[in-house]
């Protein structure tokens, strides 16, 4: 199938002509070290004494354990995190407000790291050419953005639309836009693991540490009193003390979804249906572009102890009634896609932003920035 064929699959699906109800992706992987080997799940705030969130799922009219291995917040800052990559390295171009402090220590960052998206304080607390970033127009519009107009937010910050976002830090009218993408990844059966971990000190140093205001002072007596131990300013041995283990799984599965739904409640102003269609299409191919360059590969790494090798993915069309219809996309299939969605749209009247907007941060902001790069000490000053 030509990419021309599959973004009139996009469109002809978003405009909810036909049958088509949702796009969906459905994944199995392993371990990297195999079944029996350990993964090691996300760790939250102990409840019922362990840090993994482990619950039950129905699968096929029965119960199954499952350990939540990635979030959908999570989810989707990875997907972000690859957009943001492809962009500078020059693979896809997708719009980008980017905040850049060249103080103490040189700073980065852009809407596709901020917490909150367009609505997050580091926005609110950057200026434009000189100007608080709220009181410019540009500002002002993405401010203004609503479920009935987001033109502002598809032009400068469709990942807003994509992942949702909530305009909680400004006082007042407080905006939400809720995710039309969702991924997760899950493993089953899990079965709890048991570690012990210590730490063997080469020299095997021993002694107290008294704190003075130069740093520390070495006696060689140790009284073993909190504060005092070598071990706590990280000299001499630590005994081993159990430690979360990790979990084995008989498998893994990423779930993901692109709701139709959630995309025809986006509106675009007084634009005609067609380019408001062609504006949604966008949005759908901005979703599954970042999810192929996140996750179309053969391995999945989520953090340290938890890499996964894929053994089968699946996309697809799930029609009203339950039916389901391949859409298979590769990840330059993807790029390709998106870039003729958005030429699409253009042609309607809704351009993307192709220009980086770069904001610097206000004289407050600045110093928190190189405040906590350079000085920040949980001892204090």
């Amino acid at each position: 199938m030509s990419v021309e064929a599959r973004y009139q699959d996009l469109l002809t699906a978003v405009a909810f002509t036909g049958s088509r109800a949702v796009l969906r992706v459905t994944a199995t992987y392993q371990p990297a070290g195999g079944l029996g080997s350990r993964v090691f799940p996300p760790t939250y705030p102990p409840q019922n004494g362990q840090p993994y969130v482990i619950e039950k799922r129905r699968v096929d009219g029965a119960e199954r354990d499952d350990v939540l291995l990635d979030s959908v917040p999570s989810q989707a800052n990875r997907a972000e995190e690859a957009l943001l990559r492809a962009q500078r390295e020059g693979t896809a171009q997708v719009p980008l407000l980017q905040v850049e402090h060249t103080g103490a220590t040189p700073v980065v960052l852009s809407s596709l790291e901020f917490p909150h998206r367009y609505a997050d304080a580091y926005l609110r607390d950057s200026l434009l050419d000189g100007v608080a970033f709220d009181r410019t127009d540009l500002g002002r519009s993405l401010q203004g953005a609503s479920p009935a107009d987001a033109t502002a937010l598809y032009a400068h910050d469709p990942g807003s639309l994509v992942y949702g976002a909530w305009n909680s830090h400004r006082k007042g009218r407080q905006q939400k836009f809720p995710r039309i993408y969702a991924s997760e990844v899950v493993g089953w059966d899990p079965v709890l693991g048991a570690r012990n971990a210590g730490r063997m000190d080469p020299l095997n140093l021993q002694g107290a540490a008294k704190q003075t205001k130069d740093g520390w002072e070495y006696s060689a007596t140790s009284t073993k009193t909190k504060g005092e131990k070598l071990s706590e300013i990280g000299h001499g041995n630590v005994a081993p003390n159990p430690q979360h283990g990790g979990v084995t799984i008989s498998s893994a599965q990423r779930f993901a979804t692109l709701s139709l739904a959630g995309l025809d409640r986006i509106g675009f102003g007084a634009v005609s249906a067609e380019a408001a269609q062609a504006a949604r299409t966008v949005l759908a191919a901005y979703a599954l572009l970042a999810d192929r360059l996140a996750f179309g590969r053969p391995a999945l790494w989520l953090r340290s102890g938890c890499e996964l090798v894929l053994e089968s993915e699946r996309i697809e069309w799930v029609h009203r009634g339950g039916d389901t219809e391949p859409f298979d996309l590769s990840t330059a299939e993807a790029i390709e896609l998106f870039g003729l969605a958005a030429a699409h749209a253009e042609k309607q009247g809704l351009p993307l932003a192709t220009e980086t907007v770069v904001l610097t941060p206000s004289k407050a902001l600045a110093q928190a920035i190189d405040f906590s790069l350079t000085k920040a000490s949980g001892e204090g000053d």
